[in-house]
């Protein structure tokens, strides 16, 4: 009989041994979660088996395939506004696995595929851990990415079963780590073939598990009982955190850092008191809201089905024509994937390289254990070379990521389709040349498409996807899936001069540019961004992308929108003529030895034709390079180069390293204030020319009393400066 409560996605049953087996299978749903539904039903139920004298165990397993929980259901978590909504919800879940701990029976999880967050705290509750011998598993507790911490029993179980070494590389990372990893440092009691993992649980829980557990390292056990060795220990987990993120934006590292400490020096009831605590004040701040709103955002951009009019193109084998630093970045990418990949170059040194650098990617992980040698060996496989044209008749992609020129990307697309299927899809790596000027003599132009990957390509996240006039449904569902399938997250973008990311970059570069030319330092221009968050300053940014790179597209630029050109700083043109290129030449706006950068150039200063050293709180150098990005982001939307505020926020964070924290370039303007912000705008053009007036959709925003985020809380703290005598010229 079942008393207790149902709930979708989670069932049970009972074998004819005893063992009741709860079964996740979200239905519809590609992943299984821990929602609050589910964890009422288990508390139900659990007190139900407790009764029945035929109980003999738990397994807890998953029907749906690579998956067994990916954690706490994220709309739960962000519908929770107050700290003691978000601590009472913690302490709900640490009592329920607090019971499955406490069953008087066994306990097994058998994990397959992904199991984070929420899963892996109710892994840590049961007696075994048994995981499939798979590269699919991933055991994790991602929390801090979402700016928090786990909440359910993770941090105070988690030192207690491996110790607090391999507890801080997982909560405080927020990483997952595979099912070897997961073995080595105790995180599963063994590694099973998933074909007999059910069967070899449902032993453990019968009586066959193995008599003892793996003892702890000797290291691990002196960290948890010699207090100075522990105090050292989190002090310098400490110190590696703050050289990576700040405690007043990113909080939730520390915090963390504070329950683990408690693992090991309370009795578990008050470690869990202190755990739910944390996970209410952290739940409740800004940045936790905004990690969680980009997740969320993000994730939808990921979605493909509906999306598009037409199903996409299964990409079985591809081809990468040009192996520059882009091309053997998507090559690599592809072959990583286990999409056989056919990379062409008509130099043999470039294909060469491009073999060098991804055997290194793969040896490098080997070395890392996330990979193993025979699964490098087979990636490598995937990707073949070729100076010819040879082998496009099978391919279904071919992204080509030649040099940024019309008639040499119109020559290769015409070779091409002379030598490919006829569904084959051409995809355009370019950053800046609109994709129908590129299809404007195809045969075929409605299969070809824009894919502008960012560098380093295996790492950012962000891939535009740019719809020419006449490129099909299908051929953007066909790339759109395939950027999902390579990790990355997909924004369409219209097919406009610099697309999206790179046209609201510009102003913010121009501006840094200007601000040497007024005698304002170097270093103080990047210092003034790096404080409001960004990863870089402009102008070292610059020198990473190539001046050269960033040259041709301010050119672009300023061929499509008059008003921009007009205050362009001449100083990108100086420095490209006399050799400056950034990091790839040793010198830019820093010298270089090699990728170490060795100080800011002082010779730029004449170049940029600067005044007198000026000193400009850094605020309102914030306020100038930021309010053109403002601007510039309310234009693309005006224009219809994206379709929703949330496309433009989630660009700017996975392509330009907008800080996380603040969630996005709109979603700040809201917390700022349009009006404000509209009105600082005019007192930028008043002073320093048209490039500062608001664009039209801002100022019917404030004639409409409108936000970009409309039914959304905006948060009031603002970065702007508070007025008074400006330091810019009328």
């Amino acid at each position: 009989m079942n008393e207790a409560p149902e709930a979708s996605g989670v069932r049970w049953e009972r074998d004819d041994d005893g063992i009741v087996h709860v079964v996740f299978d979200r239905p519809g749903e590609k992943v299984n979660l821990l929602t609050p539904e589910i964890l009422v039903a288990l508390e139900g139920w659990l007190e139900l088996w407790r009764r029945e004298e035929a109980v003999r165990g738990l397994l807890f397993r998953s029907d749906k395939p690579g998956m067994f929980l990916a954690g706490v259901d994220v709309e739960a978590i962000a519908a929770v506004r107050e700290a003691h909504q978000a601590a009472e919800a913690a302490r709900f879940g640490q009592r329920v696995l607090g019971r499955i701990a406490d069953f008087p029976w066994p306990s097994a999880c058998a994990i397959r595929g992904v199991c984070l967050g929420g899963g892996t705290e109710l892994a840590l509750a049961c007696t075994w851990r048994l995981a499939a011998d798979d590269p699919s598993v991933q055991i994790g507790l991602p929390e801090v990415q979402l700016g928090i911490i786990p909440g359910f029993g993770g941090t105070q179980r988690l030192p207690r079963l491996v110790g607090l070494g391999p507890s801080l590389e997982l909560v405080l990372a927020g990483r997952a780590v595979d099912a070897r990893r997961a073995l080595r440092i105790g995180l599963v009691d063994a590694l099973v073939p998933e074909a007999y993992l059910v069967r070899e649980a449902r032993r453990w829980l019968l009586g066959q598990a193995p008599a003892r557990r793996r003892a702890k390292h000797v290291a691990a056990r002196l960290v948890e009982t010699v207090p100075p060795l522990r105090r050292y220990v989190l002090a310098q987990a400490r110190k590696r955190t703050a050289a990576r993120v700040r405690e007043l934006e990113y909080p939730a590292p520390f915090r963390a850092l504070e329950a683990l400490e408690a693992a090991l020096t309370r009795p578990l009831p008050e470690g869990l008191d202190i755990e739910a605590r944390i996970v209410g004040e952290l739940v409740a701040s800004t940045t936790s809201k905004n990690l969680i709103w980009l997740f969320k955002t993000q994730t939808a951009r990921k979605r493909t089905a509906g999306t598009f009019a037409a199903p996409p193109r299964d990409v079985r084998r591809a081809a990468v024509l040009g192996a520059g630093i882009m091309g053997s970045g998507i090559a690599y990418l592809l072959a990583d994937r286990g999409i056989p990949v056919r990379l062409r170059d008509v130099r043999p040194e470039a294909l060469l390289e491009a073999a060098r650098t991804a055997a290194g990617l793969w040896r490098r992980r080997v070395e890392q254990r996330r990979i193993g040698a025979r699964e490098a060996r087979q990636r490598l496989g995937y990707l073949s070379l070729t100076l010819d044209w040879s082998g496009l008749r099978h391919v279904d992609l071919v992204i080509e990521a030649v040099v940024e020129d019309l008639q040499v990307k119109r020559d290769v697309l015409a070779e091409v389709e002379r030598r490919t299927s006829e569904r084959a899809v051409f995809a355009s790596n370019t950053s800046s040349i609109p994709i129908t000027e590129i299809a404007a003599r195809a045969l075929h132009p409605e299969r070809v498409v824009g894919l502008h990957f960012f560098n380093p390509v295996p790492r950012m996240p962000l891939v535009e996807i740019v719809a020419g006039e006449r490129t099909s449904p299908e051929a953007l569902a066909t790339v759109h899936a395939l950027a999902v399938r390579l990790g990355k997250t997909p924004v369409v973008v219209r097919d406009r001069p610099g697309f999206l990311v790179n046209r609201i970059l510009m102003p913010y570069l121009n501006e840094a540019l200007l601000l040497v030319g007024e005698g304002v330092s170097i270093e103080a221009v990047d210092r003034a961004m790096t404080g409001f968050g960004m990863p870089v300053g402009p102008l070292a940014l610059l020198d990473q992308v190539g001046l050269d790179t960033a040259l041709h597209v301010a050119r672009v630029l300023a061929a499509a929108f008059p008003v921009q050109a007009a205050s362009a700083s001449p100083l990108l043109e100086k420095m490209v003529a006399d050799g400056r290129l950034g990091v790839k030449s040793g010198r830019g706006f820093y010298r270089y030895d090699g990728q170490r950068r060795r100080g800011p150039d002082e010779s730029v200063y004449p170049a940029a034709g600067a005044g007198p050293r000026r000193e400009i709180p850094p605020e309102m150098l914030q306020e100038r390079m930021i309010l053109a990005i403002v601007n510039e982001a309310a234009r693309c939307l005006e224009e219809g180069v994206v379709g929703e505020p949330q496309d433009v926020d989630v660009a700017l964070v996975l392509g330009t390293g907008f800080p996380p924290f603040r969630g996005g370039i709109l979603r700040w303007a809201d917390a700022t204030g349009v009006p404000v912000i509209t009105d600082r705008l005019v007192r930028l053009a008043e002073a320093l020319g048209e490039r500062f007036a608001p664009a039209p959709l801002l100022r019917e925003m404030v004639r409409e009393q409108r936000r970009f985020y409309e039914g959304e809380p905006a948060p009031a703290p603002s970065l702007l400066h508070g007025g008074g005598v400006s330091p810019w010229p009328r």
